[in-house]
Protein backbone atom coordinates (compact mmCIF):
# COMPACT_ATOMS: atom_id res chain seq x y z
CA UNK A 1 0.00 0.00 0.00
CA UNK A 2 1.08 3.18 -0.76
CA UNK A 3 1.62 5.95 1.53
CA UNK A 4 0.22 9.46 1.05
CA UNK A 5 0.32 12.68 3.81
CA UNK A 6 -1.83 16.10 3.99
CA UNK A 7 -0.37 18.62 6.96
CA UNK A 8 -1.85 21.57 5.79
CA UNK A 9 1.45 23.92 5.28
CA UNK A 10 3.67 21.26 6.54
CA UNK A 11 2.53 18.83 4.01
CA UNK A 12 5.72 19.29 1.01
CA UNK A 13 8.17 19.34 4.28
CA UNK A 14 6.53 16.35 6.13
CA UNK A 15 6.66 14.05 2.58
CA UNK A 16 10.40 14.77 1.73
CA UNK A 17 11.65 14.30 5.52
CA UNK A 18 9.88 11.36 6.00
CA UNK A 19 9.85 9.52 2.81
CA UNK A 20 6.35 9.95 2.16
CA UNK A 21 5.51 9.75 -1.55
CA UNK A 22 2.03 11.18 -2.27
CA UNK A 23 0.80 14.22 -1.38
CA UNK A 24 -3.00 15.77 -2.12
CA UNK A 25 -3.77 18.61 -4.61
CA UNK A 26 -7.51 20.44 -5.23
CA UNK A 27 -9.26 20.19 -7.92
CA UNK A 28 -9.62 24.11 -8.25
CA UNK A 29 -5.96 24.49 -7.86
CA UNK A 30 -5.83 22.18 -11.10
CA UNK A 31 -8.49 24.43 -13.54
CA UNK A 32 -7.00 27.49 -12.27
CA UNK A 33 -3.29 26.86 -12.84
CA UNK A 34 -3.03 23.74 -14.98
CA UNK A 35 -1.56 20.63 -14.22
CA UNK A 36 1.77 21.76 -14.95
CA UNK A 37 2.01 24.27 -12.63
CA UNK A 38 0.73 21.91 -10.14
CA UNK A 39 2.55 19.34 -10.30
CA UNK A 40 6.34 21.02 -11.29
CA UNK A 41 7.07 21.29 -6.93
CA UNK A 42 5.74 17.85 -6.63
CA UNK A 43 7.72 16.66 -9.23
CA UNK A 44 11.18 18.70 -8.52
CA UNK A 45 11.10 16.27 -5.15
CA UNK A 46 9.88 13.05 -6.09
CA UNK A 47 6.65 13.04 -5.17
CA UNK A 48 2.76 11.85 -6.79
CA UNK A 49 -0.72 13.09 -6.66
CA UNK A 50 -2.48 10.70 -4.14
CA UNK A 51 -5.88 12.89 -4.19
CA UNK A 52 -7.75 15.89 -5.71
CA UNK A 53 -9.57 17.22 -3.29
CA UNK A 54 -13.09 18.67 -4.29
CA UNK A 55 -14.65 18.22 -1.16
CA UNK A 56 -17.07 21.82 -1.85
CA UNK A 57 -18.85 19.75 -4.88
CA UNK A 58 -22.05 19.06 -2.60
CA UNK A 59 -25.34 18.04 -4.47
CA UNK A 60 -27.19 18.52 -1.27
CA UNK A 61 -26.31 22.03 -0.66
CA UNK A 62 -28.98 24.84 0.02
CA UNK A 63 -26.22 27.50 -1.32
CA UNK A 64 -27.44 26.83 -4.90
CA UNK A 65 -25.08 29.66 -6.37
CA UNK A 66 -21.83 28.47 -4.61
CA UNK A 67 -22.75 24.81 -5.86
CA UNK A 68 -23.21 25.75 -9.44
CA UNK A 69 -19.86 26.93 -9.22
CA UNK A 70 -18.44 23.89 -7.38
CA UNK A 71 -19.71 21.98 -10.07
CA UNK A 72 -18.39 23.62 -12.61
CA UNK A 73 -14.52 23.11 -11.28
CA UNK A 74 -15.26 19.68 -10.07
CA UNK A 75 -16.60 19.33 -14.36
CA UNK A 76 -13.53 20.80 -15.42
CA UNK A 77 -11.34 19.41 -13.22
CA UNK A 78 -12.40 15.49 -14.11
CA UNK A 79 -10.88 15.45 -17.87
CA UNK A 80 -7.68 17.00 -16.12
CA UNK A 81 -7.12 14.13 -13.34
CA UNK A 82 -5.27 11.21 -15.69
CA UNK A 83 -2.70 14.17 -16.47
CA UNK A 84 -1.90 13.74 -12.69
CA UNK A 85 -1.73 9.90 -12.56
CA UNK A 86 -3.71 9.79 -9.81
CA UNK A 87 -7.90 8.88 -10.42
CA UNK A 88 -9.80 9.69 -7.33
CA UNK A 89 -11.72 12.96 -6.95
CA UNK A 90 -13.16 13.33 -3.65
CA UNK A 91 -16.00 14.74 -2.86
CA UNK A 92 -18.76 15.74 -0.21
CA UNK A 93 -21.45 13.10 1.22
CA UNK A 94 -24.37 15.05 0.93
CA UNK A 95 -25.40 17.89 3.30
CA UNK A 96 -28.32 20.26 3.10
CA UNK A 97 -26.39 22.67 5.10
CA UNK A 98 -24.16 24.51 3.08
CA UNK A 99 -21.03 23.93 5.90
CA UNK A 100 -19.99 20.38 4.09
CA UNK A 101 -18.72 19.34 7.03
CA UNK A 102 -18.94 21.33 9.67
CA UNK A 103 -22.53 21.47 10.38
CA UNK A 104 -25.90 18.41 9.89
CA UNK A 105 -29.05 18.80 8.80
CA UNK A 106 -32.31 16.25 10.01
CA UNK A 107 -33.07 16.05 5.99
CA UNK A 108 -29.30 14.18 5.68
CA UNK A 109 -30.88 10.78 6.97
CA UNK A 110 -34.01 10.10 4.60
CA UNK A 111 -34.59 8.17 1.47
CA UNK A 112 -34.93 11.47 0.02
CA UNK A 113 -31.85 12.68 0.72
CA UNK A 114 -30.27 9.64 -0.95
CA UNK A 115 -32.85 10.12 -4.05
CA UNK A 116 -31.94 13.55 -4.29
CA UNK A 117 -27.82 13.06 -4.08
CA UNK A 118 -27.96 10.17 -6.81
CA UNK A 119 -29.67 11.96 -8.89
CA UNK A 120 -26.70 15.51 -8.44
CA UNK A 121 -24.34 12.68 -9.12
CA UNK A 122 -25.73 11.30 -12.12
CA UNK A 123 -24.13 14.34 -14.77
CA UNK A 124 -20.76 13.97 -13.21
CA UNK A 125 -20.12 10.34 -12.63
CA UNK A 126 -21.05 9.84 -16.60
CA UNK A 127 -18.08 12.46 -16.95
CA UNK A 128 -15.98 10.66 -14.91
CA UNK A 129 -16.38 7.33 -16.69
CA UNK A 130 -15.97 9.06 -19.58
CA UNK A 131 -12.56 10.04 -18.39
CA UNK A 132 -11.80 6.65 -16.59
CA UNK A 133 -12.07 8.82 -12.95
CA UNK A 134 -13.20 7.53 -9.59
CA UNK A 135 -15.71 9.97 -7.83
CA UNK A 136 -14.63 8.68 -3.79
CA UNK A 137 -17.35 9.82 -1.76
CA UNK A 138 -15.90 11.36 1.91
CA UNK A 139 -18.42 9.97 3.85
CA UNK A 140 -19.02 11.26 7.03
CA UNK A 141 -21.74 10.81 9.99
CA UNK A 142 -23.13 14.15 9.27
CA UNK A 143 -24.02 13.95 5.83
CA UNK A 144 -26.12 12.16 4.00
CA UNK A 145 -23.30 8.48 3.62
CA UNK A 146 -24.02 8.06 7.41
CA UNK A 147 -22.65 4.76 7.25
CA UNK A 148 -21.52 2.06 5.52
CA UNK A 149 -25.05 0.87 4.97
CA UNK A 150 -26.21 4.80 3.43
CA UNK A 151 -23.44 3.87 1.08
CA UNK A 152 -24.41 0.92 0.02
CA UNK A 153 -27.86 2.20 -0.70
CA UNK A 154 -26.47 5.22 -3.03
CA UNK A 155 -25.11 2.65 -5.14
CA UNK A 156 -28.12 1.04 -5.83
CA UNK A 157 -29.24 3.79 -7.12
CA UNK A 158 -26.19 4.94 -9.47
CA UNK A 159 -25.22 1.45 -10.46
CA UNK A 160 -21.86 3.24 -11.98
CA UNK A 161 -18.30 1.79 -11.34
CA UNK A 162 -16.52 5.23 -11.10
CA UNK A 163 -18.37 5.60 -7.46
CA UNK A 164 -16.49 4.90 -4.66
CA UNK A 165 -16.03 5.61 -1.13
CA UNK A 166 -13.45 6.52 0.90
CA UNK A 167 -12.47 4.18 3.61
CA UNK A 168 -12.28 6.16 7.04
CA UNK A 169 -13.39 4.84 9.86
CA UNK A 170 -13.41 7.47 12.65
CA UNK A 171 -15.37 9.47 9.99
CA UNK A 172 -18.89 7.28 11.37
CA UNK A 173 -17.33 7.01 15.10
CA UNK A 174 -20.58 7.52 17.34
CA UNK A 175 -20.50 7.97 21.09
CA UNK A 176 -19.46 4.45 22.17
CA UNK A 177 -17.39 3.91 19.04
CA UNK A 178 -15.16 6.09 21.10
CA UNK A 179 -14.74 3.82 23.93
CA UNK A 180 -14.49 0.39 21.29
CA UNK A 181 -14.44 1.15 17.99
CA UNK A 182 -14.13 -2.76 17.32
CA UNK A 183 -17.53 -3.34 15.27
CA UNK A 184 -17.37 0.05 13.23
CA UNK A 185 -13.90 -0.58 12.10
CA UNK A 186 -15.29 -4.40 11.06
CA UNK A 187 -18.61 -3.29 9.24
CA UNK A 188 -17.17 -0.61 8.06
CA UNK A 189 -14.37 -2.42 6.24
CA UNK A 190 -16.06 -5.53 5.77
CA UNK A 191 -19.22 -3.78 4.60
CA UNK A 192 -17.25 -1.44 1.80
CA UNK A 193 -14.85 -3.77 0.70
CA UNK A 194 -15.80 -3.96 -3.36
CA UNK A 195 -16.25 -0.04 -3.27
CA UNK A 196 -12.83 1.25 -1.85
CA UNK A 197 -11.90 4.42 -2.78
CA UNK A 198 -8.79 5.93 -0.61
CA UNK A 199 -8.19 4.75 3.24
CA UNK A 200 -8.03 7.87 4.91
CA UNK A 201 -5.98 7.88 8.33
CA UNK A 202 -7.06 10.19 11.30
CA UNK A 203 -7.91 9.77 15.18
CA UNK A 204 -10.97 11.28 16.95
CA UNK A 205 -11.18 11.21 20.74
CA UNK A 206 -13.40 11.98 23.42
CA UNK A 207 -13.00 15.30 25.28
CA UNK A 208 -13.38 16.52 28.76
CA UNK A 209 -16.87 18.25 29.49
CA UNK A 210 -19.83 17.83 30.56
CA UNK A 211 -21.67 16.47 27.69
CA UNK A 212 -20.71 14.86 24.97
CA UNK A 213 -17.35 16.37 23.69
CA UNK A 214 -15.18 15.01 20.63
CA UNK A 215 -12.30 15.81 17.73
CA UNK A 216 -9.90 15.42 15.40
CA UNK A 217 -6.45 13.98 17.71
CA UNK A 218 -3.33 13.09 16.82
CA UNK A 219 -2.72 9.33 16.48
CA UNK A 220 -2.16 7.32 19.32
CA UNK A 221 -4.25 9.17 21.29
CA UNK A 222 -7.45 7.82 21.04
CA UNK A 223 -8.30 4.22 20.95
CA UNK A 224 -8.60 3.02 17.57
CA UNK A 225 -6.63 -0.08 16.42
CA UNK A 226 -4.93 0.90 13.51
CA UNK A 227 -2.53 -2.32 12.17
CA UNK A 228 -6.21 -3.97 12.69
CA UNK A 229 -7.52 -1.07 10.16
CA UNK A 230 -4.87 -1.70 7.94
CA UNK A 231 -5.22 -5.65 7.74
CA UNK A 232 -8.70 -5.40 7.36
CA UNK A 233 -7.93 -2.87 4.16
CA UNK A 234 -5.52 -4.20 2.41
CA UNK A 235 -6.93 -7.04 0.81
CA UNK A 236 -9.22 -5.10 -1.01
CA UNK A 237 -7.15 -1.54 -1.71
CA UNK A 238 -7.32 -1.10 -5.07
CA UNK A 239 -3.36 -1.02 -6.55
CA UNK A 240 -3.90 2.98 -7.85
CA UNK A 241 -5.14 3.72 -4.23
CA UNK A 242 -3.57 5.50 -1.62
CA UNK A 243 -3.74 5.35 2.47
CA UNK A 244 -3.70 8.81 3.38
CA UNK A 245 -2.55 10.55 6.95
CA UNK A 246 -4.55 13.68 7.10
CA UNK A 247 -5.09 16.39 9.17
CA UNK A 248 -1.78 16.49 10.72
CA UNK A 249 -1.20 20.00 12.38
CA UNK A 250 2.39 20.29 12.38
CA UNK A 251 5.92 18.36 11.54
CA UNK A 252 6.56 17.10 15.16
CA UNK A 253 3.38 15.64 14.74
CA UNK A 254 3.59 14.44 11.15
CA UNK A 255 7.05 12.20 12.27
CA UNK A 256 5.17 10.76 15.58
CA UNK A 257 2.04 9.70 13.60
CA UNK A 258 3.65 8.38 10.40
CA UNK A 259 6.27 6.12 12.83
CA UNK A 260 3.18 4.70 14.62
CA UNK A 261 1.13 3.80 11.22
CA UNK A 262 4.53 2.36 10.01
CA UNK A 263 4.71 -0.13 13.32
CA UNK A 264 1.17 -0.53 12.67
CA UNK A 265 1.93 -2.25 9.47
CA UNK A 266 4.34 -3.70 10.41
CA UNK A 267 2.55 -5.43 13.22
CA UNK A 268 -0.20 -6.27 10.84
CA UNK A 269 2.09 -7.90 8.62
CA UNK A 270 1.10 -5.43 5.62
CA UNK A 271 3.06 -3.05 3.44
CA UNK A 272 3.48 0.38 3.27
CA UNK A 273 5.23 2.67 1.46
Amino acid sequence: MRLGIEAGKHTLDAAKELGVSGVPVSAEQLVKDGVDAVLAPLRDQGLSVCQIGAFGFNPLSTDRERQSNQERILKEAIPLAPATGCPYVVICGGNYHPSGFASGDPRNFTDQALDELARGLEPVLELAERYGVKLAIEAYLKTAISTPERFLELKKRLKSEALRVNIDVTSFYAYWDMWDPTDIIERTCNLLAEHYGLCHIKEVALLDGFHIHANLAPLGSGVTDWSRVLSLVEPHLPGDSWVILEHVQSLEEARMSVGLLREAAKAARVSLV
